[in-house]
């Protein structure tokens, strides 16, 4: 991704990884911010326009930096589960991604201050192991070669093996590593999805691949078929997908496979269907279940067993995660 604009938060400019970052994109145009939210949380502004001219923001994060897992994420039977945030927004488009309907700006904002997160991650150790799922709010692995925060988190599993990492991904990245508390979290879809709704994201069997040499490689890896979209088809989509990854990945040697149907909280959802009022998933007529949209319960309840079934031909189903 391409950045012809660069916003920096005063006090973010004299961090070392600021000026590794501006070092990188040196014809970018540098604005200098009082703070991050000033751009970014402003009224009025173009969602749509933006994603065609997106910007970065450097920023101090202050307050909470890791947070407690939400109910709609998989803990896959961990204990001490968060998520974190060290950046704001992802590199791709997925049209039916939660953060168009979570952030007011498509502008893709990363926090410099490591060091505090660090400090943070040893202060929580300190109650005991965790699980760390550091992106679900941005894709740290696709955004690595210009930010290097998945080059931080897998150092920071490196020096505490008590720490469980997941850097979940649609990128097809050429991973050479297998740190032991590292966990790989490829998502996988069918073709006719990622051609219709990922936009920017690696293709279906570029992932394949990558997740399977991952595995030879020695790394843990998740294969996520999360979330399931209701495309034309999308049995046959979905049975074709999950068999060209078990022609291709050795399934026995996979950590586990998340399985989940498309959701997304209703609140996000009227703030989507606002801001992208020709997008086909926003528009969908979904049934709203105790605040969270998602297909009829019905129809729900028939994809996850359809694809779980798919899997369990590959793979033990102690090994499958599901939302209910």
């Amino acid at each position: 991704m391409r950045f012809t604009h660069i916003y920096v938060e005063q006090r973010a400019s004299e961090y070392p990884k600021a000026k590794e970052i501006l070092s990188k994109i040196p014809d970018a145009a540098v604005i200098s911010i009082r703070h991050y939210k000033d751009v970014f949380d402003r009224r009025r502004q173009d969602a749509v326009l933006q994603r065609e001219h997106r910007a970065l923001i450097l920023a101090v994060r202050d307050g909470n930096r890791l947070f407690d897992g939400a109910p709609v994420c998989q803990s896959f039977g961990q204990k001490n589960f968060y998520y974190a945030s060290s950046m704001m927004n992802c590199p791709f488009d997925c049209e039916y991604c939660y953060l168009r309907g979570m952030y007011p700006s498509p502008y893709i904002v990363v926090f410099v201050n490591l060091e505090d997160y660090k400090a943070d991650i040893e202060y929580h150790l300190e109650e005991g192991p965790m699980y760390v799922c550091a992106s679900y709010d941005t894709d740290l692995i696709a955004m690595n070669g210009l930010t290097g925060h998945a080059d931080f988190w897998k150092e920071m599993a490196s020096e505490h093996k008590d720490l469980l990492v997941e850097l979940r991904t649609k990128a097809a990245p050429d991973v050479k590593d297998n740190i032991s508390n590292v966990i790989y979290a490829f998502t996988l879809s069918p073709e006719e999805a990622v051609t219709a709704f990922e936009r920017g994201t690696a293709g279906s069997k570029a992932r394949i691949n990558a997740a399977a040499k991952a595995i030879e490689n020695g790394a843990k890896v998740r294969l996520c078929f999360d979330p399931i979209i209701k495309i034309p088809e999308w049995k046959e989509a979905y049975k074709r997908l999950i068999g060209d990854a078990a022609g291709v990945i050795d399934f026995s040697r996979l950590t586990d496979v998340s399985v989940g149907t498309f959701r997304l909280s209703s609140d996000y959802l009227l703030k989507m269907r606002k801001a992208y009022p020709d997008s086909k998933i926003a528009w969908y007529p979904y049934a709203v279940v105790d605040s969270v949209a998602q297909y009829e319960p019905d129809t729900d309840k028939q994809m996850q067993e359809y694809v779980c079934g798919l899997l369990e031909e590959h793979i033990g189903r102690e090994k499958i995660f599901t939302w209910n």
